[in-house]
């Protein structure tokens, strides 16, 4: 059955059994879970194929690529329909400041102005001391004590202050281990 899809015609199939057909004559079988008015979404629910997986996929499929939609059931197998979970409330400011405070990280310890081994000493230093912080001209910023400057060897790391680190023969260790891991993986070992 060739149909046109319309808000009204659609939300009538929802539950029902159908084989959709892209522009592209690909073929998708599975039961409309839903559909989206805005933008004109198709949602079909398919069944994992495999044992070890039980459970759905969803297809969104756009119903302006939609070249052929048949009705294969009318009757609804309601095991063959995955139950809406219940979302506990409570916990999604909690899930929200979580995932802002990973993107903050990111951001914070990120620079796409360095090199990839001045980003590899970034995030050695960063595990041991996290109290670091990418500082004017890409140099590095450990606990306000000691700065780390292209091209981000040993003898490039320095006091802030000119004085004596307690950090400085720590933070010296860090990025000589980095150097040495990198030029292993170099020379293939």
């Amino acid at each position: 059955m060739n149909i046109w899809l319309d808000f009204h015609s659609v939300v009538l199939t929802i539950k029902f059994r159908v084989k959709v057909t892209n522009t592209f004559d690909t073929e998708y079988t599975g039961t409309i879970y839903t559909y989206i008015k805005n933008p004109g979404t198709l949602v079909l629910q398919i069944p994992n194929k495999t044992v070890t997986q039980k459970g759905f996929n969803y297809k969104f499929i756009r119903t302006s690529h939609i070249k052929n939609l048949d009705i294969l059931s009318k009757t609804v197998n309601e095991s063959q329909v995955a139950k809406i979970q219940s979302i506990n409330l409570s916990k999604i400011d909690e899930i929200i400041k979580r995932n802002k405070e990973s993107v903050e990280l990111i951001n914070k310890t990120r620079n796409s102005n360095v090199s990839t081994q001045a980003q590899q000493i970034f995030d050695a230093v960063f595990k041991t001391i996290p109290d670091v912080q990418w500082g004017p001209n890409n140099s590095i910023i450990i606990l306000d004590e000691v700065k780390i400057q292209h091209p981000y060897s040993i003898s490039s790391i320095k006091s802030i202050d000119g004085g004596e680190s307690g950090a400085l023969d720590l933070i010296k260790k860090i990025v000589d281990g980095v150097w040495l891991k990198i030029e292993n993986e170099k020379k293939g070992g």
